[in-house]
């Protein structure tokens, strides 16, 4: 592998010198080529071996709770990288309350590298009696990783990982939302889920002149190890180029690559029992799956009563992702939280993953504070004990609203609930973009399940200048689900996205 950020730019003994004098938490440098292979020959080994949990964290910090853990805080002055003027700096998250998780953190350059141990002098400790009592061969609990956008001293983080092997990432004009997973094992199958751990980091050191970061993550759990590398390219989108290589100690009964998590407390479709002045709370409004040769399809997502699992088969899947589509601050109102600037994540996949399923996982929550929305890709087919499974993919990170090369026309609300018109019916109203003064779409309208169609119609809304397909449904039997689509069909032979919806009586 040529690490082009690194060669080719200093005299390799410079550039040891300022590894050496950047940052006395350093150990001693190792002569060690770090590429994916390195890794993945980590992870082959480790695979081999009977799986080893992680000691427990030490009391004096695991039993701290929220308010004592909020009186450390990270030390804005000992970001590494920040004070030898470079485009990138890296801080740490301290273990303890619920951040049980540590990880071994290394920086490497072409030939070396070195570990990055515990100092407790990076945090600022309003309990000095804890930061004496804390051993000094810690682990951090994970990192974060910031971008200059100026080029000299506007650092804007731009990804962390943080906990089991999960990790974020934000453009630079927007906040954290949705979060990533290096793997997702049983999960949403209403049995314990399995939580690998990325148990070591490797940062490669940036120069000057970098405008990405490589990361390479050890996984390990009870029935999979893994080899990951993350090429991280911030910008307005963020992009993460994501190569995997994972080698199964045992079978899984669910197997999630490239998953996502994020909330959905309510929206459109959705009020809320409380009292709240914030019409909508959510971090993603919608799952968007592409798949080869078939028009995308938007799955709107709602508040779940109870666990609900939803399987879209594909036989080449192309992308998909959790989107924030409502970009409008009046939709929320929320100056503290911004969900108007949360992040869509799409995963572009790339090679043929082969016929499988995406699969989205919707858990009820009380409160906005809980992730409670999975969604994955599934392989038709789960890999028993000794497969090794390859997959690439990029994520991005994003304010935008669709994928490149989408449909022209999209889902911009759903709203669900009764029309007095019709007595014993719900109602689906469902927006999409339009042209002012074309002619009318044909509505294709599908309803499986415990339900039936009573009646369907679309017509132009002047008010947001959007078509308005509307739907009225009759449940069938006293409970059950239905899943619903429908699809606009314009006069000149496009087609709108299907917007599906699983309806729970």
């Amino acid at each position: 592998m040529v690490l082009t950020n690194y060669l080719g730019r200093t005299p390799l003994f410079a550039s040891l010198a300022v590894l050496l004098s950047g940052c006395a938490s350093l150990d001693a440098m190792r002569r060690v080529e770090v590429d994916f292979a390195y890794v993945a020959e980590l992870a082959a080994d480790l695979a081999e071996e009977e799986y080893k949990a992680p000691a427990p964290l030490p009391k004096v910090l695991s039993e701290l709770d929220y308010d004592a853990y909020r009186k450390i805080r990270y030390n804005s002055d000992k970001y590494l990288w920040k004070s030898e003027g470079l485009p990138f700096s890296l801080g740490f998250f301290h273990p303890g309350f619920l951040h049980k998780d540590r990880v071994k953190v290394h920086e490497f350059t072409p030939t070396h590298e070195q570990h990055i141990r515990y100092l407790s002098e990076f945090f600022d400790f309003d309990d000095q009696a804890l930061k004496a009592a804390i051993p000094s061969s810690l682990d951090y609990a994970g990192i974060r990783l910031s971008y200059a956008v100026d080029g000299k001293t506007d650092y804007r983080e731009v990804t962390s990982f943080l906990g089991a092997s999960y990790f974020r990432g934000t453009g630079l004009d927007t906040r954290y939302g949705t979060s990533a997973r290096g793997i997702a094992v049983d999960a949403g199958l209403g049995q314990p889920e399995e939580f690998p751990k990325f148990k070591q980091l490797w940062l490669g050191k940036p120069q000057v002149d970098s405008t990405s970061v490589i990361i390479y993550a050890l996984l390990d759990g009870p029935s999979v190890t893994g080899a990951y590398e993350f090429v991280v390219r911030p910008g307005d989108t963020t992009v993460m180029d994501v190569k995997a290589k994972l080698f199964f100690r045992d079978a899984v009964d669910s197997l999630g690559i490239a998953p996502l998590t994020s909330m959905y407390w309510r929206g459109e479709n959705r009020t809320s029992k409380e009292r709240d002045y914030r019409p909508e709370v959510h971090d993603s409004d919608g799952l968007i799956i592409v798949e080869e040769g078939q028009d995308p399809v938007w799955r709107a997502l709602d508040l779940a009563e109870k666990t609900r699992l939803s399987y879209f088969g594909v036989s080449k899947v192309r992308g998909f992702g959790l989107m924030q589509r409502d970009r409008n601050f009046a939709s929320y109102q929320d100056l503290e939280a911004q969900y108007h600037r949360r992040p869509s994540v799409w995963v572009d996949v790339k090679g043929d993953w082969g016929k499988g399923f995406v699969k989205l996982v919707e858990l009820p929550t009380e409160t906005e504070f809980e992730d409670n929305v999975i969604a994955f890709w599934e392989p038709a087919v789960l890999p028993a004990k000794g497969t090794v499974l390859d997959f690439e993919y990029a994520l991005h990170w994003t304010p935008e609203i669709t994928p490149a090369r989408y449909p022209s026309s999209i889902v911009t609300a759903t709203r669900t609930g009764e029309d007095p018109s019709y007595p014993g019916t719900d109602v689906f109203v469902v927006d999409f973009t339009g042209v002012e003064g074309s002619e009318l779409p044909e509505l294709v309208s599908v309803v499986e399940g415990a339900a039936k169609l009573v009646d369907d119609q679309v017509m132009w809304n002047p008010y947001s200048n959007t078509w308005r397909a509307v739907l009225r449904l009759e449940g069938q039997g006293e409970e059950g689900t239905a899943e619903v689509r429908c699809q606009l069909l314009f006069p000149d032979g496009s087609n709108s996205e299907v917007w599906a919806y699983q309806w729970t009586r």
